[in-house]
This record gives C-alpha cells, sequence and structure tokens, in this order.
C-alpha cells in the first residue's frame, strides 16, 4: 500500500528539501560588487563566516530527509509512521529556525544595513511548505487508521 496519500505528501517533501539543499534561499550585498548567496551548504561568494550554523542546518535537513525516507515505507505500522511524522516535524520547526537565526547572526557579523540587507528568496518558504504537507500526512495517517479500527469491529 504504498500508493496512498500520505506518501506523495512525503516524497514531496522529501525532493522539496533535496532541492533545499541545491538552491540558496537567500542573499545579501557587501558593496556594490560583491553578492553573497546564503544556502543550507553555506555561503557562496567572497563571504567568510562560521560554518557552525550551517553544519547545523545540514544535519537538520539530513536526519529530516531521513526520517521521511524511513516513513514512506513503513506503511504497515502506522502508530509508528505517525510517531515518525511528528519528530520530522519539529525537525523541520527545528531547520526553519535555524534557518532564521542563521541570517539574523549574518545579518549582525556583516554590519547590513537597510540598504544591503538579507533578502530571502522562494525557497526559504519550502520547508513551511513541507509542514503543510506534514499536517496533511499525519491527517491521512490517521484517516487510514480509523478505517482499519472500522474495519476490525465489523469483522
Amino acid at each position: 500500500m504504498i500508493q496512498r496519500k500520505q506518501t506523495i505528501f512525503l516524497v514531496l517533501s522529501l525532493l522539496a528539501y533535496i532541492f533545499l539543499f541545491i538552491v540558496p534561499f537567500a542573499s545579501f550585498n557587501l558593496g556594490t560588487v560583491v553578492t553573497c548567496s546564503v544556502g543550507i551548504r553555506g555561503i557562496q561568494g567572497a563571504c567568510e563566516f562560521p560554518r557552525v550554523m550551517f553544519v547545523v542546518m545540514q544535519i537538520l535537513a539530513t536526519f529530516f530527509i531521513t526520517l521521511v525516507g524511513i516513513t514512506i515505507f513503513m506503511y504497515k505500522d502506522r502508530p509508528l509512521q505517525l510517531k515518525l511524522c511528528a519528530f520530522a516535524f519539529l525537525t523541520n520547526v527545528a531547520v526553519v529556525g535555524a534557518m532564521f537565526l542563521t541570517t539574523s547572526m549574518i545579518e549582525s557579523s556583516f554590519n547590513l544595513t537597510d540598504y544591503n540587507r538579507i533578502n530571502y528568496h522562494l525557497p526559504t518558504f519550502i520547508p513551511v511548505l513541507t509542514l503543510v504537507a506534514m499536517w496533511f500526512t499525519v491527517r491521512s495517517i490517521r484517516k487510514d487508521e480509523a478505517l482499519a479500527r472500522s474495519m476490525d469491529r465489523l469483522r
């Protein structure tokens, strides 16, 4: 039964996070010539910044991808699938927090003003969309569990 609704939401979340590893989610200008892009893998450009927060984001995003990948194949054990989705949801919230904490640390470290502050791009909203997808996943799993319990009562 891998072709259920929740599997579609989980696969979309998985692909979105893989996309987040590739594309930067923010950028900022240093002067008029230098543009630095901020992604989960680090800052691309001529900017130097400590890698600690990027390593934290990479670990959290990898943990999320792993949890979602495992959850896809746990379709026979719905209670375990619900628990894994809850952990993935919390991990996703932690990634969102780490992303905005990192950009705020970059803003204060480089003394960015209103003229050259951080510009967020479309991939910034990927974790928010995956939060919605995880909510739909949990809802679908609960419906499947209710259906299975009602069928057991009829037997």
